[in-house]
């Protein structure tokens, strides 16, 4: 007698078999994909869970002198959409800290070798913020913000300053849609602030997060310690829609909360998915260090989907796409930014599904690179 199989075991199994080589991706020059950019898009076609996986991996390798992870060398968007929007310079420039930053750095012990992140970004998309609590987050850490960061990659940092787009003169000058290379990545990243608690980061430690050496900047004064990371876009042009994949430590829920009364654990509503899920269990266990971080899903087909990370866009987690919010990415001399919100009864929300071209008559396309609405006027 024979006997259906379940949609949900097969599902399961596939995913599974997408699941099973987990140790044999070379980490080698995976920023520009390897030997050919079409033989690593044929095997994320196949298994894009997988391939998501193993860009995570190496990006979290030690990087070539061994103090920060590989994504940690990122140029961050500050040193590149400056306040004054002259050219940032070359990619391997660094802006050093405020004295006053590493004046407290020094002070407090921090390793010189490791680099000091700048996280004085603070507010989501819609405008809000998350913040830490709960029972195991330290009295004094309640209500603090989880903070975040932009970074980009040198191919993405390249082709922004070879078309003067970083600052708002250039996009203004544009006379065609940009077109990013293959090999741009971005990366957005949510941190958890422990400043010098070091009971607290030895938690977090032991909750499985990945702890930096950061600073931002309140009023006049600076806050200089340590962060843990608790989430992490990570984003590439290997299609022309770009690949969209998010990332989060599974006990978030733990440290953040809701904005209700009384607020609530924070937690994730769109994942992981149910291809995530089994390629999840894999990966942890073959990467202790990322063991409690997890895949919550991937967009990269241009259609109706939904995507959150819930560190990045927990209050509007139901109507978060990566891919159709940041297909909206425009400029016109006339109106400025493309204004991807839509008024609804009794607030906004945002797309879900890529708008029409006809949407963007007057517009210039930045080919999904938001980033670029951080550009100045150049003084």
């Amino acid at each position: 007698m024979r006997r259906a199989i379940s949609i949900t075991v097969l599902s399961a199994l596939a995913g599974l078999a997408q699941a099973q080589d987990t140790n044999n991706f070379n980490c080698s020059n995976f920023l520009q994909f390897g030997i050919s950019a079409d033989q690593t898009r044929t095997a994320f076609n196949k298994h894009p869970e997988t391939m998501a996986w193993n860009w995570f991996v190496c990006l979290n390798q030690p990087d070539a002198q061994g103090y920060n992870r590989v994504w940690e060398s990122f140029k961050p968007s500050d040193q590149v959409y400056l306040a004054n929007g002259v050219n940032p310079g070359s990619y391997d420039s660094r802006m050093k800290p405020p004295d006053e930053v590493l004046k407290q750095a020094k002070a407090l012990g921090l390793d010189a070798n490791r680099l000091l992140h700048n996280l004085n970004a603070t507010q989501q998309v819609d405008g809000m913020s998350l913040e830490m609590g709960g029972t195991v987050v330290p009295e004094a850490q309640r209500g603090q913000v989880v903070r975040f960061q932009l970074l980009m990659s040198q191919d993405t940092y390249n082709y922004i300053v070879k078309n003067n787009v970083y600052n708002v003169d250039g996009q203004e000058a544009l006379t065609s849609n940009l077109n990013f290379p293959a090999t741009a990545w971005e990366l957005k990243a949510a941190w958890l602030w422990i400043g010098a608690d070091m009971d607290y980061k030895k938690k977090l430690e032991n909750d499985g997060y990945y702890t930096a050496q950061a600073y931002y900047q309140q009023g006049t004064d600076y806050r200089v310690g340590y962060a843990a990371l608790s989430g992490l876009h990570v984003v590439n042009k290997l299609d022309s829609s770009w690949v969209w994949t998010t990332f989060e430590n599974v006990n978030n829920r733990k440290y953040t909360v809701t904005k209700g009364h009384p607020p609530r654990p924070m937690t994730n509503s769109t994942g992981p998915t149910s291809d995530a899920i089994p390629v999840n269990t894999q990966f942890q266990a073959n990467n202790p260090t990322l063991s409690k971080y997890e895949l919550i899903g991937v967009e990269y087909q241009p259609k109706t989907q939904v995507l959150a990370n819930s560190q990045l866009e927990s209050a509007f987690q139901d109507t978060s796409s990566c891919l159709a919010c940041h297909g909206t990415a425009a400029y016109s001399k006339t109106d400025g930014y493309f204004n991807f919100a839509i008024p609804t009864q009794g607030g906004l929300t945002y797309p879900t599904t890529p708008l029409p071209d006809k949407d963007f008559n007057g517009y210039k396309k930045l080919d999904f690179v938001w980033s670029l609405k951080r550009a100045q006027w150049k003084r």
